[in-house]
């Protein structure tokens, strides 16, 4: 028997409605932080975000829970002056554990029977997800190598400007006012850049096709 996944009309729009405020939030505004504080604050969130959107199953939620709680463990320690470890452990859990919640999503996604709002909502989340990620992956990049970006302006590429970039890179739009340098970093702007054409072109574009199918049939029954 199959596991339906956690499509909960309400939970989803909170979560869309924070992922964009906090989208804005950084992007628009927080520019008075630095890396460092930027990336723990995001390694906060960003699973207080995927936590709503991991499947039900008793098992894969201790996984997520787990992971969820280290990254919070880390970066909250880290936002109180205190770092257990050299390197920015708690932005790379939310990584991981975004990418663990994506996945999961995916496959939810995928299993539905039914395409409904919820449905698509999810996706939608997913989709936000997945570029707040990889907007992590490369602050984490960054603050290891500094060089690793370069923007238009000459000034150090901040985290706001990493956030614009993985989401102008994973709609595929490509400004060019902030490009990849460093060889770890081209090669996830490529990962990006496919990920984000898959996902339009294959998993939304099914969705919404199943999702108008599925309308029509109901106003014809």
């Amino acid at each position: 028997m199959s596991h339906r996944p956690a499509f909960l009309s309400a939970r989803f729009a909170v979560v869309l409605l924070l992922q964009f405020a906090l989208l804005f939030w950084l992007v628009a505004f927080d520019r008075g932080r630095d890396l460092r504080t930027l990336l723990d604050l995001t390694g906060v969130i960003i699973p207080l975000f995927a936590i709503a959107v991991v499947t039900d199953r008793r098992r894969d939620r201790r996984i997520a829970l787990a992971i969820a709680a280290a990254a919070m463990l880390f970066s909250g320690s880290a936002l109180s002056g205190l770092r257990p470890v050299g390197i920015d452990a708690g932005p790379l859990l939310a990584v991981v554990f975004s990418a663990y919640a994506t996945w999961k999503m995916l496959v939810g996604i995928v299993r539905t029977e039914r395409v409904t709002d919820d449905v698509l909502a999810g996706a939608l989340a997913t989709y936000i997800m997945a570029g707040l990620a990889f907007a992590v992956l490369y602050g984490v990049i960054t603050n290891l190598r500094p060089d690793a970006f370069s923007n238009s302006s000459g000034s150090p590429t901040s985290f706001p400007d990493l956030v614009y970039f993985s989401f102008v890179t994973l709609m595929t739009i490509g400004f060019g006012d902030v490009t990849p340098t460093g060889p770890f970093a081209r090669a996830f702007v490529i990962t990006e850049g496919l990920f984000g054409i898959m996902f339009t072109t294959i998993v939304m574009a099914s969705l919404v096709a199943a999702y108008l199918q599925q309308r029509e049939r109901e106003t014809r029954g």
